[in-house]
């Protein structure tokens, strides 16, 4: 099984992904290459990442994708969409945002249970009781986009895992019931928050309803703090890089 991860990113966060790259390096085994997928008018920026972090165990890529005017957030998660594409010779996908550091040893199989890829979902309902109306309005985004009822929702923890194959199951989806390239129902969407398109939920919902058998889902439930795995990432906000100095260095030197 070759096992890969994706970040999608841009200029504005390039300090945060290097410490991202230099905590996968320090905790991180077993993972067959990690792809960076940027802007083209980026991608000058990044391409020192491929020599500065490929090893001979795990290569670094810098991919581009040339940005539609006006629209970089969701074209952003579309990119997202594109994993199989992007990462064409992996069976399983690590998606992982750039403001993410690695905090503990990890290997691929700590997010495979019997063989299978490990999902978090936690119900909507769930989600409205505890008033997080903000998590709750993705379910009629992603309702919109593949036009079936979505009970639960999966965007939980980076990094979410998913099978190279699910991808293209979900463009043809979206393709098939909007009767438009899957590009371009992404890139009519509403472009600031909340965006009109929500990538991780809507890759989780494609997977809930068509390879169900085929992932190990930990239902959340309504005390999340009962169901939820140890952390192999910290998350962190990019925008607010100053307040977690102290912290990143604690990860990456201590």
């Amino acid at each position: 099984m070759r096992a890969s991860i994706i970040y999608v990113t841009f200029a504005r966060d390039f300090e945060f992904i290097r410490y991202s790259l230099q905590s996968f390096k320090k905790f991180c085994k077993g993972f067959h290459s990690v792809v960076i997928v940027v802007p083209t008018h980026d991608l000058d920026l990044f391409l020192p990442l491929e020599k500065e972090f490929s090893t001979e165990e795990c290569k670094v890529w810098i991919k581009n994708f040339l940005e539609f005017p006006n629209k970089g957030f969701v074209h952003h998660l579309a990119m997202e969409c594109y994993a199989d594409v992007f990462c064409a010779d992996s069976d399983l996908i690590w998606h992982v945002d750039p403001d993410c550091l690695w905090i503990k040893p990890t290997t691929p199989q700590d997010y495979i249970v019997d063989k299978k890829p490990v999902l978090l979902i936690e119900s909507f309902d769930a989600l409205r009781e505890r008033g997080h109306d903000g998590r709750y309005g993705w379910k009629k985004v992603v309702e919109d986009a593949v036009k079936f009822p979505v009970e639960y929702e999966t965007m939980c923890r980076h990094p979410a895992v998913h099978y190279r194959r699910l991808y293209k199951m979900l463009r043809e989806r979206i393709e098939s019931v909007h009767q438009v390239p899957f590009i371009d129902y992404v890139l009519k969407c509403k472009n600031s928050f909340p965006q009109g398109f929500a990538e991780y939920p809507t890759m989780g919902a494609i997977a809930l309803h068509f390879m169900k058998d085929k992932y190990h889902f930990i239902d959340r439930g309504y005390d999340r703090e009962l169901n939820d795995p140890e952390p192999h990432l910290e998350q962190m906000w990019s925008y607010r890089l100053n307040d977690y100095r102290k912290r990143i260095n604690e990860i990456l030197n201590g």
